[in-house]
């Protein structure tokens, strides 16, 4: 028989009782404790040892619609024995003392156990005969064991403390110890729990055996996790609530208004948000489930389905729950007594499943009626406005003007802590109690969007939409409507740019206004001027504009970077600036811009793009490194997504393809493709084409089909297809593809090979397809705009298609032009592909000395910006190992898992903490560097760390 654990000393007190019956000595012990503090689990171990020692049991249960059937309890226990038959449940001085004399007849032949289960539900007449035998066990071989439940409005009743009163023992079931947790928990595992599984456990249960089973029902014996949720799975839970529905509809009025009010301020915006991270911040992805931001190793408090209850203030309960001092005192009397309280100076419940419990049994009106007076209590008591929203979150409508401003102070607060969704929740809410019109659903809709912008664009985009519809002037739509980032005014349905041109038009010309009105015109015309680009006509006038603003357009103001910004971007993308031009003034942007998150809600995303065009990239890597550790602590996804992005433009256009590849792959985990369409996302396109990475092509393939205004905008989506057909061994239609973009880029004035260069892409595919003519003409072309252009990177690689398909001397001659113009250039990745072909071509020509010269160089550039392919073409051509006895081609064998991992490892990451980055098991580190040392034949971490160079790093993994 299994013991029953962390009750010994109650057992060995029966079973001494038990003994004394067998000598003639009988008693009675009387077992007490709150709901779930196993006493039924007790009496129903009794008879086995009663049955050891000799004892005859007979058992009773009382329940509370049984309390009117006079003798009910004594009938159970005395109708299985022989002869007695049904009673007589008439009761009467003389029928009492047959009963008693029965038992005591019985008693001399077999002694006898009587076990009663919750005394505090028996009918009177039972009560009075169990009372009466009380008084005569002293000289019968009778022992007799009642269970009450402490708490109950019957445990109290006069006939039942009578009762108890003359027990010779008051045995009282206090909560287990967390050594006999530890026993439970072992028992359930098959194994020893961890301590801090223990730990949770002991601390989720208050030590109560009722919820510490339900909290063991959700622990799998093979996973014995510390921070395991310990929430009891549906049918558990279900039974759960309803047994202590069961004991709450049982208690007197006071208690069940107590319960309610203590439920109810129980709730706060701390609960709503996820308990392993600070509310209203996004996860983040390299975040280890279950422990919390700073790195802390989770307490019990963070364990799922252990929630703290939070100190509450018994004044406000008293109010709500309509009870004076005194009331609330003894309802939380009887609530502690009954187990549903933990013990403390202030009310909170022992377990969450009670909060859970009171709230199910709850009517949809009094849910209402309660949380609604709960919010008036707490707004007129000067807390927190968050405090109260929460409550009217949980009221179906809100009419009053009081709840709409607690509403919307409750969502400022929210933003000023980093929390967008409780905001955003705060003010949805809101709008349910404000009118359908008028400025001020305008004002609830413009807070709302701001809410939104960084965690829902699209949500943000239409509430934005619908304020536009709803402010009575001109200014105040302008204000609006300057408020909308341009990312999103981009992929507008084509009303909605119109709401916004007749509004800028309203406006009338920027430089005729003044103050918020001239800043309010200058966004509107970089919003316009930024659709624009995206569609045909204008984008020739945007640098005209540019220079009519002056050799040093004003930038004092955010309106005014915002409107050079764009002017600069169309001015790159139509080429009718230089590059040293547009550097210039792109400088001057950054230099008044302060680096903020918030930047991605403007134009100067662009900025990115100007500046990597005109390869002027000191000053924007510092600066968005500084604006992503700032995104990262707001915690905002939207910002974190657009400046990975950014980052990944800026690196790509140094030729360090593995850490752009990186960051592409962060924009992705941070959601842009749940909002961002893919013209936005063109950073991340030219990384899958100049990373060859098919994966991460097809998965922009299947983000969106193309729309109807592709007729005239060149489609990203043609050079990802042109990309995977080029790896897939198909030129010709690779080709197709990229002439179908530069038909498009053409008719939409997008001219500059500093962007995509389609012309170098497609000389070399008609030159493999053997259309020679056609490929010089392009590479021409190329070269006549990239001079134009004026920066080294794009000369440099238009010269080097010109050298590839150029045979001769002539050919190795313009490769070396190439060479010289990339060796000092921001882009590694450009010199290393030069110096491939280059070295090739000597190579064959039997300059040895020269080319291997070359070669190697190729090799260790491609090495240090994470460009395998290169580095193992190099290789393949110097006939040997890459330096260093690494062996790219072996790198490229290992799986994306195993290079992450192996990355860490060569970087010198512990074991353990790559599994907390990469949120696996240690043993799945384990196993994927057994994988990686195998192929990259190594015999350890010191001989990987040679690799080092060609595998990711923590900043990438």
């Amino acid at each position: 028989m299994t013991p029953l654990r962390g009750r010994e000393r109650e057992l060995d007190l029966i079973s001494a009782a038990m003994e004394s019956a067998r000598r003639g000595d009988g008693r009675l012990l009387a077992v007490t404790g709150g709901l779930g503090s196993g006493k039924t689990a007790l009496l129903r171990r009794l008879p086995a040892l009663a049955e050891r020692r000799g004892l005859r049991t007979l058992t009773a249960g009382c329940a509370p619609q049984e309390q009117d059937f006079p003798f009910g309890v004594v009938s159970q226990l005395l109708d299985p024995l022989p002869g007695c038959g049904p009673l007589d449940l008439v009761p009467g001085p003389d029928r009492s003392a047959e009963l008693l004399s029965s038992v005591a007849d019985l008693s001399r032949d077999q002694p006898l156990l009587l076990l009663v289960d919750d005394l505090q539900w028996a009918d009177p007449a039972s009560l009075r005969w169990l009372g009466e035998l009380a008084q005569r066990l002293a000289g019968l071989h009778a022992v007799v064991v009642v269970s009450l439940r402490e708490g109950e409005p019957g445990a109290d009743a006069p006939p039942v403390q009578t009762c108890v009163e003359r027990a010779a023992r008051l045995v009282h079931l206090a909560p287990l110890p967390v050594e006999t947790v530890a026993d439970l928990v072992a028992d359930h595992l098959g194994h020893p729990g961890e301590p801090g599984q223990i730990a949770a456990c002991h601390e989720a249960s208050g030590g109560n055996p009722l919820f510490l089973s339900a909290a063991l029902t959700a622990l799998a014996a093979d996973e014995p996790a510390a921070d395991h949720a310990l929430a009891a799975p549906e049918p558990r839970r279900v039974a759960l609530h309803e047994r202590l529905a069961v004991a709450l509809r049982s208690q007197p009025a006071p208690v069940r208004r107590l319960a309610r009010a203590l439920a109810v301020l129980d709730q706060g915006p701390d609960r709503e948000a996820d308990p392993d991270q600070e509310p209203g911040r996004e996860a983040d992805p390299g975040q280890e489930p279950g422990r919390p931001a700073d790195g802390r190793e989770p307490g019990p408090e963070a364990v799922p389905g252990h929630e703290p209850c939070r100190e509450v203030d018994v004044e406000l309960v008293s109010r709500l729950a309509e009870l004076d001092s005194a009331g609330c005192e003894e309802a939380a009397r009887s609530l502690r007594r009954l187990g549903l309280l933990a013990d403390g100076p202030a009310p909170r419940f022992a377990h969450p499943a009670v909060r859970e419990a009171v709230e199910e049994s709850m009517t949809p009106a009094e849910h209402e009626d309660i949380h609604l007076r709960a919010a008036q209590l707490l707004h007129n008591g000067g807390h927190p406005a968050e405090r109260a929203a929460a409550q009217l979150l949980a009221v179906s409508s809100c009419h009053d003007g009081w709840t709409v401003e607690v509403l919307q102070s409750a969502a400022a607060a929210a933003r000023r802590r980093g929390a967008l969704r409780e905001a955003s929740r705060y003010l949805r809410h809101a709008l349910l109690g404000s009118s359908p019109s008028g400025a001020d659903r305008a004002a609830l809709l413009l807070d709302l969007a701001a809410s939104e912008r960084d965690i829902d664009p699209q949500a943000a985009l239409r509430h934005l939409s619908q304020a536009f519809l709803l402010l009575p002037t001109t200014t105040a739509r302008a204000l609006a409507a300057a408020r909308t980032p341009p990312f999103l005014l981009g992929s507008c349905p084509p009303p909605v740019i119109d709401i916004v041109a007749k509004v800028a038009a309203d406006l009338g010309d920027p430089d005729a206004l003044t103050g918020a009105e001239r800043q309010a015109a200058l966004r509107l015309e970089a919003r316009l001027r930024h659709v624009a680009v995206a569609g045909p006509g204008e984008m020739g006038q945007c640098a005209p504009r540019l220079r009519a603003l002056g050799a040093a357009p004003p930038m004092g103001t955010a309106a005014e970077r915002e409107l050079v910004t764009v002017l600069l971007h169309g001015a790159t993308v139509t080429q009718r600036m230089t590059g040293a031009e547009v550097a210039h003034q792109a400088e001057r942007v950054l230099q008044h811009e302060p680096a903020s998150p918030g930047h991605v809600h403007t134009a100067l995303p662009h900025l990115c793009g100007v500046l990597a065009a005109a390869e002027s990239l000191d000053a924007i890597g510092p600066w968005l490194t500084i604006a992503q550790e700032r995104a990262r602590r707001d915690g905002a996804s939207v910002p974190r997504a657009v400046i990975a992005a950014e980052l990944a433009h800026v690196l790509l256009a140094r030729g360090r393809l593995q850490e752009a590849r990186a960051h592409a792959e962060e924009a992705v985990a941070h959601g842009i493709m749940d909002w961002a369409t893919l013209p936005a996302m063109t950073a991340l396109v030219m990384v899958a084409v100049q990373s060859r990475d098919t994966g991460l092509a097809r998965l922009l393939l299947g983000h969106r089909r193309e729309t109807a205004d592709h007729d005239y905008r060149p489609s990203p989506l043609q050079l990802l297809r042109g990309s995977v057909a080029v790896t897939g061994g198909d030129p010709a239609t690779a080709l197709e593809y990229v002439l179908d973009w530069g038909r498009s880029a053409e008719r939409a004035e997008w001219r500059n090979p500093a962007l995509v260069p389609w012309r170098s892409w497609a000389a070399g595919l008609h030159h493999r397809l053997g259309r020679t003519r056609k490929a010089h003409d392009l590479a021409d072309e190329e070269y006549e705009r990239a001079v134009a252009w004026g920066t080294p990177v794009v000369i440099g690689r238009a010269r080097r298609v010109k050298g590839a398909i150029t045979e001769g001397e002539r050919g190795i001659e313009l490769l070396r032009e190439s060479a010289a113009l990339l060796q000092g250039s921001v882009n590694a990745m450009e010199a290393a592909r030069t110096e491939l072909l280059l070295g090739r071509r000597l190579l064959a020509a039997g300059r040895s000395a020269e080319a291997e010269e070359l070669l190697g160089r190729a090799r260790d550039r491609a090495l240090a910006c994470g460009v395998p392919w290169i580095a193992e073409v190099a290789s393949r051509e110097l006939a040997g190992p890459a330096g260093s006895g690494q062996q790219p081609v072996a790198v490229s064998a290992l799986t994306r898992a195993e290079r992450r991992v192996a990355g860490l490892a060569a970087h010198g990451v512990p074991n353990k903490n790559i599994a907390e980055r990469l949120e696996v098991s240690s043993r799945a580190v384990e196993k994927h560097l057994t994988s990686a040392y195998r192929k990259l034949k190594v015999a350890g971490r010191a001989e990987l760390a040679a690799f080092s160079p060609l595998l990711p790093g923590p900043a990438d993994a």
